[in-house]
């Protein structure tokens, strides 16, 4: 996954764990790609608290996925659905059922 992807993940996943200048510097910086000087003067602060601020909530955020591992779930997941649409397209019912089985055993293992 390209660093892109997995900062907005990351911010899809826990933004709202950020505290709110946190969540705003790494939105601002991130997702709507200002700068540091741009972000310190929508965020009324200076240039090196800007950079606090993104730094601080790109650790929290990592620190939450290492705990929770929303994105490496979202990855088996991502990989899955791939194989059921490859499967589907090669008409592989047989493939369907296996990616199917291995979902279904993931969800209720006690099934």
């Amino acid at each position: 996954m390209d660093v892109l992807a997995r900062r907005a993940l990351l911010y899809d996943f826990y933004g709202a764990a950020l505290r709110e200048r946190q969540r705003k510097a790494y939105q601002l910086h991130y997702l709507e790609d200002l700068s540091l000087a741009e972000c310190a003067e929508e965020l009324a602060c200076s240039r090196p608290a800007a950079l606090l601020l993104v730094r601080r909530a790109e650790k929290t955020l990592e620190e939450l996925d290492a705990a929770i591992g929303f994105i490496a779930q979202h990855e088996r997941e991502v990989s899955l659905w791939r194989e059921v649409s490859a499967a589907i397209d090669r008409r592989d019912i047989d493939a369907v059922r296996k990616v199917a089985d291995i979902r279904l055993k993931e969800l209720a293992p006690d099934v």
